[in-house]
């Protein structure tokens, strides 16, 4: 599928997109007030040494009233079918002591790629702490700068950053026998990051099935069994986080009250897509006419970035009438062309080109080409000065993606040593390409479609366990994983009318890290505060 894939002109930016993927609160410094125990060296096989655990103690205030809370920064090994070692998760974990008695809610927080560690959600958003961004989501200049977070949802809900194998510090463990040198070779394979691309969790199913077991051993090693479990993943974790919702319940006794899923990829058959595909164009409508009119190359829709979707009402429906019909009876007639067009601020000849499918590494380069400059097709409101502007496709990593991954590895690299008082010699991955590229999506494919998808797996979750709520999130900029494709699945889902108020899109003024600007920073914050408080 990803041979294929790649070799489709149309859709080869799509690919390195895919690359990822309350009240008033303060936070105290985060300086630790004592280390409860020192940190080990790598063990053996590359990987971190069990008994390397920091804990270290932290102040969290909430208005006027301080509350203690515990940072802990440790890994837990994972077993495959057999019971042997499969791989050693690293992980961050704080929690504050109960108020009245009742367990506070326990959330599990996942990044995606697949191959991203989860500190783009813990110093970007989530965590007690997070790294300065400006107002409007661009990058400040280097050092990155580690700042409390008054928007911490650290405030309602005890938060897990999960790196699963091959991310951050979490490695594969294995026990290869057959030569005498392997296991020298092995650890320096680890050591670098350069794990074997035959890591038994890199794939769809086999991530599922690890992360449950990470899950179900944390919960016993920290007696949590009877706290609320949610589950956020963000991109591909979102898509992890709907397949963990059925598989946690059916296999390991293990209901959440509720999933979170900011920007993801829910079925592959909405991104990955062909001249022949529907889908994928009609998704990506809304978010280029957003685009087109922040960049004022549109006047067709007044945007507004407090209430973003509002703004895009009659694109939506276009989307789904004139457009879809254009592109589904295959005619170029002038009068749809024209108001595509007029949409999404592209030369009416650029969509007769593209048979009015017109790709987003098309669309990124082409908005504001007579400025010479690019867009980012993870924040389609970012901009570069276009080093290569005689090419018509964005090709190559983004550079968006690439100025975030700077100051986040540096924040992280110097928060877990000094704030977290964690120190391994193990090199911490970001972002780990060799993941991706190595990644089994067969074992997610049903049917002969020939795309994964995680859609059927959070109906069935939500039929098991009519309670669990969902709530999707999405940034109107994001031209990898675009809103109106969630929106879209949604209402393909079907689901009984019991159910189908447990599921809501709520759509920011940001991309496909929406949290980044500020406005969207708070509203996420505020919506998940109320989404929290329904706890029955």
């Amino acid at each position: 599928m990803i041979r294929k894939f790649v070799q489709n002109p149309r859709m080869i930016g799509t690919l390195v997109t895919i690359w990822l993927c309350l009240p008033q609160v303060t936070i105290g410094t985060g300086v630790p007030e004592k280390a409860q125990v020192q940190a080990k060296p790598v063990n053996e096989l590359g990987a971190l040494d069990p008994s390397n655990r920091s804990i270290t103690s932290h102040t969290f205030q909430a208005g006027d009233v301080k509350f203690n809370y515990k940072a802990t920064a440790a890994s837990i090994t994972v077993y495959d079918k057999p019971s042997k070692p499969m791989g050693q998760i690293f992980y961050i974990a704080y929690a504050m002591e109960p108020q009245g008695g009742r367990p506070r809610p326990l959330t599990f927080v996942f990044n995606g790629g697949p191959g991203a560690a989860s500190a783009y959600l813990h110093l970007g958003a989530l965590g007690p702490q997070r790294v300065m961004f400006n107002a409007d989501g661009t990058v400040p200049p280097m050092p990155a700068e580690v700042v409390d977070n008054p928007k911490s949802w650290l405030a309602f809900t005890d938060l897990v950053f999960v790196d699963p194998v091959g991310t951050g510090y979490s490695r594969e463990l294995r026990y290869d026998k057959s030569s005498k040198t392997d296991g020298k070779d092995r650890r320096e394979s680890q050591y670098s990051g350069n794990t074997s691309p035959r890591v038994k969790a890199w794939g769809i199913e086999e991530d599922t099935v690890s992360l449950s077991r990470f899950i179900r051993a944390y919960l016993t090693e920290e007696n949590r069994w009877l706290s609320p479990v949610y589950l956020v993943g963000e991109s591909y974790g979102g898509f992890r986080v709907a397949r963990l919702s059925k598989r946690l319940q059916s296999e390991f006794g293990i209901a959440p009250t509720g999933l979170i899923l900011i920007s993801p990829a829910l079925d592959f058959s909405f991104i990955w897509g062909n001249e022949r595909s529907l889908w994928p164009w009609v998704s990506l409508l809304p978010s280029y006419a957003a685009v087109a009119a922040v960049h004022e190359r549109s006047n067709e829709i007044t945007y507004r970035a407090d209430n973003p979707r509002s703004s895009l009402t009659e694109v939506e429906r276009v989307a789904l009438t004139d457009y879809l019909g254009g592109l589904a009876a295959g005619s170029l007639e002038q009068e749809w062309l024209e108001q595509i067009s007029k949409l999404i601020g592209l030369n009416k000849d650029i969509l007769l080109r593209e048979m009015g499918r017109v790709p987003s590494a098309r669309f990124a380069k082409a908005l504001l080409a007579n400025q010479r400059r690019v867009l980012s097709l993870y924040d389609g409101s970012m901009t570069l000065v276009d080093p290569e502007p005689a090419k018509s496709l964005l090709i190559g990593s983004d550079f968006y993606l690439q100025r975030l991954n700077a100051p986040l590895t540096a924040a992280f690299n110097y928060y877990v040593r000094d704030r977290l008082n964690f120190k391994t010699d193990i090199p911490f991955l970001l972002l780990n390409e060799e993941v991706y590229q190595s990644w089994n999506w067969r074992s997610g494919i049903r049917g002969q479609q020939g795309f994964a998808e995680a859609l059927s797996d959070l109906k069935k979750a939500m039929s098991l366990n009519p309670a669990m709520r969902t709530q999707i999130m999405h940034g109107v900029f994001d031209l990898i994983t675009p809103y109106y494709a969630s929106e879209i699945m949604i209402k393909h889902m079907a689901l009984d009318p019991r159910m189908s108020n447990n599921i809501q899109l709520k759509v920011y003024h940001g991309g496909h890290m929406p949290y980044l600007h500020q406005k969207a920073l708070d509203s996420m914050f505020e919506d998940a505060l109320q989404f929290y408080k329904l706890i029955p």
